[in-house]
């Protein structure tokens, strides 16, 4: 998975195109929520796979959070600082499955923009050095985030088989539609067609014509 980071972070500087301004934000069930769900699901013995992928997606939902806010610091554009929220909440998911099986939180101390995970580390530099950029370059790393979260997202969920965790991990997938949905609505509006990094070409523009999605999921 780690290789799989580092070599799709390569596509970000050949990809071509612009994107315009992201202004809305999908939140995700929020920690307490999200533990009131698992209250009646039986915990269940924890893979080594599932363990790796829960320890990923806690940095790799902070490195989404920790660059919308550097990002918006930059720029000022309002869609960094409501995504970052929403990015906080998927962290905060993620915390809850770790304590829950009594997994050590990767983040720890970190401050914003570190990481324990190496290949997380020069993602998010590499990720930040393109989205300073400019203003365009700057929304279009946000999409090239979603949709490498949707992308990781679902190869961990081809990994596990535990109920909880399956369950988090559907809803920060469709966390992640949802902000690929408000980019389109901004492509639109701008003319730009957007072209994928991470996902195919079709389904990146079905998912942004789409409608949006509400609810939690919680019958997996």
């Amino acid at each position: 998975m780690k290789k799989l980071i580092a070599l799709t972070i390569l596509t970000i500087f050949l990809a071509g195109g612009t994107l315009a301004a992201l202004t809305t934000a999908e939140a995700a069930p929020t920690g307490t929520q999200v533990g009131t769900h698992l209250e009646g699901i039986p915990k269940e013995p924890l893979s080594d796979a599932e363990k790796k992928g829960l320890l990923l997606m806690r940095e790799e939902e902070k490195m989404a959070r920790d660059l919308y806010k550097a990002l918006y610091e930059k720029w000022g554009i309002r869609a960094f600082s409501n995504i970052s929220k929403s990015e906080q909440q998927h962290m905060d998911s993620i915390k809850v499955l770790l304590d829950r099986y009594g997994l050590a939180d990767p983040v720890g101390s970190n401050k914003p923009g570190e990481f324990s995970d190496p290949a997380l580390q020069k993602a998010y530099d590499d990720l930040l050095k393109k989205g300073s950029l400019s203003r365009a370059d700057a929304v279009a790393v946000g999409a090239m985030v979603e949709e490498l979260d949707i992308k990781d997202l679902r190869e961990e969920k081809r990994k596990a088989d535990n109920k909880d965790i399956l369950m988090v991990y559907e809803n920060l997938e469709k966390g992640s539609r949802n902000h690929l949905r408000a980019f389109g609505k901004q492509l639109s509006k701008e003319g730009v067609r957007y072209t994928a990094s991470y996902l195919s070409q079709d389904e990146a523009e079905k998912i942004m014509k789409s409608s949006h999605e509400r609810g939690e999921i919680t019958d997996i």
